[in-house]
């Protein structure tokens, strides 16, 4: 592989000062030459629309899906069908049941959507975008704490999130879902069947992906853990800088495995009034003090060794959601 995309935001310079949901100016895709470590802009969006607040949206491209030769590409509010290599674009679902989207996935003719905002995954019909089912990521009904004739995309911020539900993967045919607040996996059909990925504690979970026979979630502290899907435990973490004497300074979020290789996303951290959420800073041996930009991490993960570490330009995206292989 020479390529990867990846998806994420832009920050807005006075985001923190204007208050939850409206930490980003700009969606942004980049493609990055793992050869030359050359960062390149392929997709942006700088303006909301009638699917988004109508001062401040929050624009970030979140986690996007392949499909062949189409991409699934998910805002905070909308969900893009782009046919590639020329991106050019075919659909756009959008509900008003979608706050805060941080993933799209799909099996067979079924989107599956992380409403996070909402605490709901929603499900639509890939062809015309309809809403199948919205399922609760705590196991109780949809609307419990929400109501359904509220348009939540002129929603900034629906915070504290009860679940925080991040991204999806199938077990045996189900549906499960990762969820950030209580640092889990659960099937959504029974949430009391669950992966505890944090051992208990306070640090966030994002992705969960496939690797051989075994899930591998990804902790925003940067460690890889590694599942058995059958009995519902941790075999092993996986931190690649265990070694080092430095670390990179991010929030771990985006994963892609190509065989045994991992290339790990660290968003560029910004400030927030949830400092729970960072409290993995005080483990320390960082390299920089004042932080970095955000960065993709090579990982051989069978020889447990890093491959590189690819730090993007000043300003150009500084939150990452997703990677994904990039083969034009």
């Amino acid at each position: 592989m020479k390529k990867l995309l990846i998806t994420g935001a832009g920050l807005r310079p006075n985001g923190f000062e204007l208050g939850d949901g409206k930490y980003y100016e700009k969606s942004i895709m980049v493609s990055l030459n793992l050869e030359t470590g050359e960062f390149q802009e392929v997709l942006t969006k700088t303006d909301g629309g009638d699917h988004y607040p109508d001062e401040h949206p929050n624009l970030q491209y979140t986690a996007a899906c392949l499909e062949g030769d189409v991409l699934w590409l998910p805002t905070d509010t909308e969900i893009y069908k782009y046919a590639l290599p020329d991106l050019k674009l075919l659909a756009v679902f959008s509900h008003p049941c979608f706050q805060n989207v941080h993933s799209v996935h799909v099996f067979g003719d079924t989107l599956a959507v992380t409403s996070t905002g909402l605490d709901n995954v929603v499900l639509l019909d890939k062809q015309s975008g309809a809403v199948k089912q919205v399922l609760n990521t705590e196991g109780l009904a949809p609307w419990h704490r929400f109501s359904p004739d509220i348009d939540y995309r002129k929603v900034h911020s629906t915070k504290p999130h009860h679940s925080h539900p991040n991204y999806i993967f199938k077990v045996d045919d189900e549906l499960w879902v990762t969820r950030c607040t209580q640092g889990d996996a659960v099937r959504l059909n029974d949430v009391n069947d669950r992966i505890d990925i944090s051992d208990g504690g306070s640090i966030s979970v994002h992705d969960g992906l496939w690797w051989q026979d075994k899930l591998v979630f990804t902790r925003v502290d940067g460690t890889l853990v590694v599942c058995d899907p059958a009995s519902r435990s941790v075999l092993e973490k996986h931190d690649p800088f265990k070694a080092h004497r430095n670390r990179p300074n991010g929030w771990c979020r985006g994963l892609l495995i190509e065989d045994d290789i991992f290339y790990i996303g660290f968003s560029k951290l910004r400030q927030t009034n949830f400092k729970s959420k960072l409290k993995y800073l005080s483990k320390g041996n960082f390299k920089y003090s004042s932080g970095n930009n955000s960065i993709v991490v090579g990982y051989d993960m069978r020889n447990q060794k890093v491959l590189g570490i690819h730090e993007s330009p000043e300003g150009m995206i500084d939150a990452i959601y997703g990677i994904l292989p990039w083969r034009y």
